[in-house]
């Protein structure tokens, strides 16, 4: 099958690059009229949990729109297309918003602090990674303060996500190589994780911000992310499915799918339990 030219819009698609400028720029003046109308005290400190998750989360949202992009624009399969736009858009459009709530509090966008310094001595191990992803523990127990908000997502000979979640670069750049049928599976699995992540540091937020804005914006994040968890599993349990049946070698975007029976399973070059496998933690 010929790819389109990244350089083209595919037929039928709006131009993402117009959609997500209009969106960041409503987002920013939207953000800046909820602080404006409500009128705080005064606003959070630069080492506050409000400030910290808002500069943190545009970063996570980023990544987020950067993947989605990637699979709405080379994608074949209309469930894959609508999703990465739905995540694309939102994401984007929150982005805006929080640099919208920056701006207003006088707060800048990048940051000398630490990332995640905001969260303290949070817990930050998540949830066992979607069916064939590995487990990353990566982020469970790191010091924080050796992590600024200039840093690279490389740090020495091995990739590390620079928060919970993300993706390395490596692993995104692998979307724009794959094949589409197996793009689609990355990119479920990767996003699944990323919005893993996501949903913690929300968590967090809840536990550690004040403002009534973030508070609510962070529930939200949660609310929308959880849900969209449970529909891409969904989606990678079928797709897993698929792919064993058509290619049973197709190694780690063949893993099978949870509640696949063991033993059909061992019978199948390549294909380990997914109980094996991934542990729960």
């Amino acid at each position: 099958m010929t790819e389109p030219d990244d350089s083209d819009a595919v037929a039928g698609r709006a131009p993402w690059p117009i959609i997500a400028a209009a969106l960041g720029l409503l987002a920013i003046l939207l953000g800046a009229l909820a602080i404006y109308l409500y009128q705080s005290d005064k606003a959070p400190a630069n080492d506050s949990a409000d400030v910290g998750f808002a500069r943190d989360m545009s970063i996570h949202h980023q990544q987020a729109v950067e993947m989605a992009n990637i699979a709405y624009r080379r994608t074949d399969d209309p469930a894959i297309e609508r999703i990465a736009l739905d995540i694309a858009t939102t994401q984007q459009f929150q982005i805006g918003m929080m640099t919208g709530w920056l701006d207003i509090w006088g707060r800048s966008v990048s940051s000398d602090l630490p990332l995640m310094a905001w969260m303290g001595d949070y817990d930050m191990s998540l949830p066992s990674p979607p069916p064939g992803l590995e487990d990353d523990d990566s982020m469970a127990g790191m010091d924080m303060g050796d992590m600024d908000h200039a840093a690279t997502p490389t740090t020495g000979a091995a990739e590390t996500p620079l928060m919970p979640g993300m993706a390395t670069q490596s692993e995104v750049d692998e979307l724009n190589t794959l094949p589409p049928d197996q793009m689609d599976i990355r990119f479920l699995q990767l996003m699944i994780r990323h919005h893993q992540g996501g949903v913690m540091m929300a968590q967090a937020a809840l536990e550690k911000a004040d403002d009534k804005h973030v508070l609510g914006f962070a529930q939200q994040v949660i609310n929308t992310q959880d849900a969209e968890i449970d529909t891409m599993t969904q989606m990678l349990n079928e797709r897993l499915a698929a792919a064993a049946t058509t290619s049973p070698d197709a190694g780690s975007n063949g893993t099978p799918v949870a509640g696949t029976p063991e033993a059909d399973m061992d019978d199948m070059p390549g294909m380990a339990s997914p109980t094996a496998t991934h542990e729960g933690r």
